[in-house]
């Protein structure tokens, strides 16, 4: 059986699970505290037993060797690149190999700093935009929900940035196509049963839906792409014409109309999703540690005044650079990635079979002691340089490493630095009381119940108003006589406490 060590191989220590079972159920109830349990009784290699034995690598020492020294070595379990590849076709998350360098060399020149800058004003007046309609909320009370915010802020983003003016008339088709998909790819990778997308089931229905809508919508815009002369003004230019026209540089082949799809899905279903999910946490940490948040905001006022952000000022930013990579450390948006090795190898000392299924945790690399001083804690300083010297290059690695590293690293820097400045010049947020903030490990690191917030607007000089009082309590009048239900339901809290 693939994954199975041989007889005679030293085996990493773990959990001995249930029978047969292993600790198959223990995944599907809390993967995180699963992982971190196992970590803390069995060291930083950690085989669970189990129908498919599974790995678990959190040293930065063995992640280098995967992801950097062996890479070629360690491609995505097929399974996974065919769980996903329904949704995304063969873009660059799910190729291996040839087929994957040759795509890595057509896309990764569209994604470097420079090219990218030109996108800059599409993010601010996004976030502007998204900020004005927070005023309107802020004046009547109103809670917003920081997940699903960020969620719309990303895609429209993303959007504007792939397809220029095209894209506002699908705005609403393209967010409901990506978030079924999503929630598709996440229900797959989890699944005990992986019932093909061909069977009727009312989820593979909607999947299907998402799928046509999402297919016509981005066919539709690479056509009318390629109705267009060429020759025009570069700021004009959005990322789908920059990746039409970008050859190979080795072969000198131009994408076709199915290879720029799956590209462009691709960056649907991964680019806005890790950003969004790292913007939800980064709200919550702004309503949650008051005198972090006021340093930034100081440091954005300073540096901007009442101005929005451009590209020249990001480089300023130091502290807030501080706090966005700290929130990366303590909420990864990739918090574990998944490996095969195709020969045996060997792993801390340790035999690693060929076909042994790898779980590589950076949530647990990002909270180790022996790297990081009270790894729990949000300690922005922590990236200074003095505090950074010593530190492994591989203990910090929020979007992976080696040459499958986020080709897309870049543009979220930039949209997470510019999104955090308008907001902060802008808006304090508060979380609601009593709000649960539960982490989601789906394939990002999501907040399972969204994050509910009030806002409060900032003065020009960067002042925040105190919160409103609550409400007094209300006096509850006294039962009718002959009443023994009256004062039993408001003790008990009515409905409130059902």
């Amino acid at each position: 059986m693939p994954g199975r060590p041989a007889a005679g191989r030293r085996q990493p220590p773990g959990p001995r699970g249930l029978p047969l079972l292993g600790s198959a159920l223990d995944f599907r109830r809390d993967p995180l505290r699963t992982f971190v349990e196992a970590w803390r009784d069995h060291g930083d290699l950690v085989q669970f037993r189990g129908p498919v034995p599974v790995v678990l690598v959190t040293h930065p020492d063995h992640l280098k060797h995967i992801l950097v020294d062996n890479f070629a070595n360690y491609p995505h379990p097929d399974d996974f690149n065919r769980k996903v590849s329904v949704s995304v076709g063969q873009g660059l998350v799910t190729t291996e190999g040839e087929v994957w360098r040759a795509q890595r060399r057509t896309v990764a020149p569209t994604f470097r700093k420079e090219p990218l800058e030109r996108f800059a004003g599409v993010m601010v007046d996004s976030a502007a935009r998204m900020l004005d309609r927070w005023e309107r909320v802020a004046r009547y009370g109103e809670v917003i929900d920081a997940r699903t915010e960020m969620q719309s802020l990303t895609l429209e983003i993303l959007a504007r940035c792939l397809f220029r003016a095209d894209w506002s008339r699908d705005a609403l088709r393209l967010g409901r196509a990506v978030g079924a998909q999503l929630e598709h790819i996440n229900s797959k990778l989890i699944a005990v049963a992986d019932i093909p997308e061909r069977v009727p089931t009312p989820r593979n229905r909607r999947f299907r839906q998402a799928r046509r809508l999402l297919d016509d919508t981005v066919y539709r815009l690479i056509a009318e792409r390629r109705r267009r002369p060429p020759g025009g003004p570069e700021d004009d230019e959005d990322l789908l014409s920059t990746l039409m026209r970008t050859p190979d540089p080795e072969t000198g082949h131009l994408m076709t109309d199915e290879q720029l799809r799956d590209q462009v899905v691709t960056l649907f279903i991964a680019g806005h999703e890790t950003v969004a999910a790292t913007l939800s946490w980064i709200c919550h940490l702004l309503s949650t540690h008051p005198a972090e948040t006021e340093r930034a905001r100081a440091e954005v006022l300073s540096v901007l005044g009442g101005r929005p952000p451009s590209k020249e000022d990001l480089p300023q930013l130091k502290y807030l650079k501080m706090f966005i990579q700290e929130a990366l450390r303590l909420y990864p948006p990739l918090w574990q990635v998944a490996r095969m090795p195709l020969e045996d190898d060997v792993l801390g000392g340790y035999d690693i079979p060929a076909g042994s299924f790898l779980l590589l945790s950076t949530y647990i690399t990002h909270r180790n002691p022996a790297f990081w001083d009270n790894p729990e804690g949000f300690d922005p300083e922590r990236f200074t340089r003095e505090r950074s010297a010593g530190r492994p290059r591989y203990a910090y690695m929020p979007y992976v490493a080696g040459p499958r590293n986020c080709v897309g690293l870049a543009f979220a820097t930039m949209e997470l630095t510019i999104v955090v400045a308008s907001i902060l010049q802008r808006f304090h947020l508060d979380m609601v009381p009593g709000h649960p903030v539960v982490m989601q490990p789906d394939i990002s690191l999501r907040a399972k119940y969204g994050m509910r917030m009030t806002l409060r607007p900032v003065t020009a000089r960067g002042e925040v108003p105190p919160p409103p009082a609550p409400p007094a309590p209300a006096v509850e009048p006294e039962p009718a006589a002959g009443c023994p239900y009256s004062r039993a339901t408001a003790e008990s809290g009515g409905l409130t406490a059902l």
